[in-house]
């Protein structure tokens, strides 16, 4: 037997039994299947246990528990409820096994011992797993530690770095500390004047002491002497006098309370007369309206007296004159139905005389087309009988015969003369416009739908020649022309649009081929900048649209050191910082920049973020010069030049100074750089005049071979 996908050897976590490898089918031919339906289904005593197998390692596990509770791969969870079912899983062998097992002969001494035996190897593996998993844990904890050093290492070696550059600097600077520090000799006979000058000074404070705490205690004496000289009585009398005091205080505060409630009260008396006096004239002049409107009123009311008569009098005349009405529509309405009658009648005999007009000249037009018709075909009948003399000469036929023939001529001739003569026509001469047709088809048609067909055309051939434009075919002709004319300009114009709507296209996909091969190499080095500033994050740069990057915008995505994904909105200052330094750095990689102007980019930076930047700076921007306004010292050390701006009596000033040259021991060996001054003071003018800018370079003239400038 092949072996398949079931005979394979699986690691699960912890060990777990698979369900494949629980079920004994009888059959073994329906493994495969049975492995097919199943899986690498893992088995759980509990929940929490199988929660833990399917989540917590590197791969998702289906695991079932002995309850019937199941978690797929997916993270779905099915099963459980009040009943459980059992049994479910019981195979075709399960019966031949138990009558097996029933027939074998097992003595109950040896079913004891192999239960112990089951106990002991029951609990022994809850031991070994209890200990694998409390090792799992503990392995997960260390790889955690590990992946946390391994960050930590990084940033711990550039803190080194930064410490080795200090301490060599440090290490630079100790002899001239050194030489600073010994003590002269003129420095030495200051010191011991001065030493001396302090014990005098320290005697003569000590005297001063002595006689200040004799004057302080001589003082207190009198002082205490003053307060006791009136005695009892005086202290009462003091303690009158507070009291006196306060309520003085007192009646005071309320004498100005007082006074503002009189202040506010004559305001508010004032307003109340004005209000007063206001009403007074309101009230005048309502008076004034009303008697005004009393007038009125009882004019209105003789006039309205003298209205309703009137309006009962045309009441009594228009119920009248309704009863008249009424009977005038009644006999209105019977003969307007008449009337109607009469015009039913009317219109049918108008229409009925109108049908028999139209007839009438119809068969007036039918007769004096057939009229025509006869006489065309006598004429043609005539000119026959001229061909046909000589055969009438040899085959004459008797006097009665030809009388006989002549009047079954005259007699036949209504019926069959059309026919007759058109036949003998297109015999002969074959020169009538008439078609020739044999009798048999002629059959079909109806002499009167040929005579209606007749005069329709003949109405129309009629109307054709009154409106016929004989000027048509030139004006055609002329419009042809143009429309020629249009048309070739129009195909001019549609070929200029094509050459430029694929000069336009070709200009868009170049733009798209660019934009995305820059947006590529910016992301990646963004990604590369972001995680080496901040040793362990990461950033990222999507497109909003990704089939029109045009349309929407880029979305700007950071994930700082030991957080999730943020939006660049949702980040910290200092987070806001660094992720905006990244993507500038990115931006100067793809397409450098000559010279960069940053106006406190460290503000919300500590002092590690501070060092790494300008670290990248001093080391890997060397095609580009920086000039950065900062207050920190970090940002300083590393400086090709320093600026300090400051004020002194209303006047601004600027302080230059390069670092590399300043320092007592260059001073001392005359060390220079090039025309350099380690220190100089210059006001805005002198400034205006010194750092004027290089029109070849763009940079200012005196320090066009530093590339990095802090000006505080």
């Amino acid at each position: 037997m092949k072996k398949g996908a079931h005979d394979r050897t699986v690691e699960t976590p912890e060990g777990a039994p698979r369900l494949f490898e629980l079920i004994s089918p009888r059959d073994h031919a329906v493994t495969p299947a049975l492995f097919m339906a199943v899986g690498n289904t893992l088995v759980a005593p509990d929940l929490e246990t199988a929660s833990r197998w399917a989540y917590d390692y590197g791969k998702r596990w289906r695991v079932v528990t002995v309850d019937g509770k199941l978690i797929e791969t997916a993270g779905t969870m099915s099963g459980g409820g009040k009943s459980v079912r059992r049994g479910g899983m019981r195979l075709a062998n399960s019966r031949g096994i138990s009558t097996s097992a029933a027939t074998e002969d097992m003595s109950t001494s040896d079913c004891k011992k192999l239960e112990g035996e089951v106990r002991d190897g029951q609990q022994l593996l809850q031991e070994c797993r209890k200990r694998r998993r409390e090792l799992t844990d503990e392995v997960r904890k260390l790889k955690k530690r590990v992946k946390a050093l391994t960050v930590k290492l990084p940033k711990l070696s550039m803190e080194i770095a930064g410490c080795d550059t200090t301490r060599e600097e440090l290490t630079k600077r100790l002899p001239e500390l050194r030489s600073q520090c010994e003590v002269r000799a003129e420095d030495a006979d200051k010191l011991s004047d001065l030493n001396s000058k302090v014990q005098k000074c320290k005697s003569d404070m000590a005297s001063c002491a002595m006689l200040a705490s004799k004057l302080e205690a001589d003082v207190a004496r009198l002082q205490k002497a003053i307060l006791d000289a009136g005695g009892k009585k005086l202290k009462k009398q003091q303690q009158a006098c507070e009291n006196v005091v306060a309520a003085l205080n007192d009646t005071e505060k309320a004498l100005s309370s007082a006074k503002v409630t009189i202040a506010s009260c004559q305001k508010a008396a004032a307003k109340a007369r004005k209000a007063k006096e206001a009403a007074l004239e309101d009230s005048e002049q309502s008076k004034a309206v009303l008697e005004e409107r009393l007038t009125e009123f009882k004019s209105l009311e003789s006039e309205a007296f003298e209205v309703m008569q009137a309006y009962e009098k045309a009441a009594e005349v228009e119920a009248s004159k309704r009863e008249e009405l009424d009977a005038i529509s009644k006999e209105c309405e019977d003969l307007k139905k008449s009337q109607g009658k009469i015009k039913f009648v009317e219109i049918d005999l108008v229409g009925k005389v109108e049908n028999l007009r139209k007839q009438i000249s119809e068969c007036d037009k039918r007769s004096e087309h057939w009229q025509n018709e006869i006489s065309k075909l006598r004429s043609d009948a005539e000119e026959d009988d001229d061909y046909d003399e000589s055969d009438a000469e040899d085959d004459e036929a008797p006097p009665e015969e030809k009388s006989s023939s002549e009047d079954n001529d005259t007699e036949m001739m209504d019926v069959d003369e059309i026919f007759e003569g058109s036949a003998k026509k297109e015999a002969v001469q074959g020169r009538s416009s008439l078609p020739t047709l044999p009798f048999a088809s002629l059959e079909q048609y109806r002499t009167d739908d040929l005579k209606n067909d007749i005069s329709i055309l003949e109405d129309e051939h009629k109307s054709l020649a009154k409106n016929a434009n004989m000027g048509a075919i030139a004006e055609y002709r002329k419009k042809e022309a143009d429309y020629f004319a249009r048309v070739s300009e129009l195909d001019a114009v549609t070929e200029e649009r094509s050459t430029a709507r694929k000069a336009h296209e070709e200009l868009r996909r170049l733009r798209l081929e660019k934009f995305m091969d820059g947006f590529g190499q910016i992301t990646l080095k963004l990604k590369e900048m972001y995680q080496m500033i901040t040793l362990g994050g990461d950033a990222e740069l999507e497109l909003v649209d990704s089939l029109d990057p045009f349309a929407e915008g880029i979305v700007f995505s950071v994930r700082p050191p030991k957080k999730s994904w943020k939006n660049i909105a949702n980040l910290s200052g200092g987070e806001k910082t660094l992720s905006s330094l990244a993507l500038v750095f990115a931006l100067h990689h793809f397409k450098p920049t000559p010279l960069y102007v940053m106006d406190e980019i460290d503000a919300a930076l500590d002092f590690k973020n501070v060092s790494i930047v300008a670290n990248y700076i001093k080391e890997r921007t060397k095609n580009a010069q920086f000039i950065i306004i900062s207050l920190r010292n970090n940002m300083f050390e590393l400086a090709d030049r320093l600026v300090g701006i400051y004020k002194t009596n209303n006047c601004t000033k600027s302080v230059t100074i390069d670092p590399r040259a300043f320092g007592l021991s260059s001073q001392k060996n005359g060390v220079t750089h090039g025309s350099q001054v380690p220190l100089g003071d210059k006001t805005n003018a002198d400034s205006a005049q010194a750092g004027k800018l290089n029109k070849s370079t763009g940079t200012p003239s005196d320090v066009d071979q530093e590339n990095f400038m802090v000006i505080s």
